[in-house]
This record gives structure tokens, sequence and C-alpha cells, in this order.
């Protein structure tokens, strides 16, 4: 089977089980693909610190901007969503709690909504001109 027929499996997948539980496993590992490159790209800017403060103060200006402010907070949105429902994924799992996993889903589902709602209140000062560079408040 070659990769293409794969991919084409995965989304008939998808298409076919539309529940609570098949979202949340493809959510789960979307997240933590998208985590992974993230801390590739973390490590690249980090590692400008080798070569001194100019050169780090330089990259990391480069980020500050409000472009890169909408993918922190999608950064956040996926730390959050991947923290919770791996804690939903655990309570499940380890604790015999799987006939609860809608309602635990339910539950972490309205606490990433609240949170990603302080974070986004949070993020505001960082699209202002003015603290273009500074990284914010």
């Amino acid at each position: 089977m070659s990769n293409g027929d794969k991919f084409k499996n995965i989304i008939s997948d998808i298409g076919r089980n539309k529940n609570v539980g098949n979202f949340s496993f493809w959510a789960h590992r979307i997240t933590g693909i998208g985590l992974s490159i993230y801390l590739l790209m973390h490590f690249y800017v980090l590692s400008s610190a080798i070569s001194g403060a100019e050169s780090f103060t330089a990259r990391m200006n480069t980020v500050q901007n409000p472009f890169f402010a909408v993918l922190e907070i999608l950064l956040i949105a996926g730390v959050l969503f991947h923290m919770l429902n791996g804690l939903r994924i655990t309570l499940a799992d380890f604790f015999g709690w799987s006939r609860s996993h809608k309602l635990m889903f339910t539950v972490a589902v309205i606490l990433f909504v609240i949170l990603m709602i302080i974070v986004i209140i949070m993020q505001l000062p960082k699209f202002l001109p003015e603290n273009y560079g500074g990284g914010g408040q």
C-alpha cells in the first residue's frame, strides 16, 4: 500500500467515524505533531544564544510581530488541548473511568475554552504596534 493510499484511508476513516473518541484521537495526534515541530523551531531560535547576545536579540526580534503572536496563541491552544486530552485519557485508562470519557471530554473542552479566553486576553497587547520587538508586556 502506497503512502497516498494510506492517507486516503485515514481521511475516509475520519469521515466514517464521526464521534467524540475519533475526534479526540486525531486531535491528540495532530497537536502532538505540532508540538514536536514547535520544539525544533524553538531550539533553532534558542541556539542563536551560542553566538552571543546580539545574535540572540536579533533572532528574537524577528519573531516579535503579530504573525508570530497568532502562532503563539495556536501553540498555547495546542499545548492546552494536548494536556487536557492527555489527562482525560490517563483518567480513562488508569482509573477505569472509560464509561465517562464523553463527559470528561466535554469538561476538557469547557476548560479549554475558558483557558483560551484568558490566554487571548493576555496576548492582546502583543498586537499593539508599540510592543513589536519588545515581546508584549
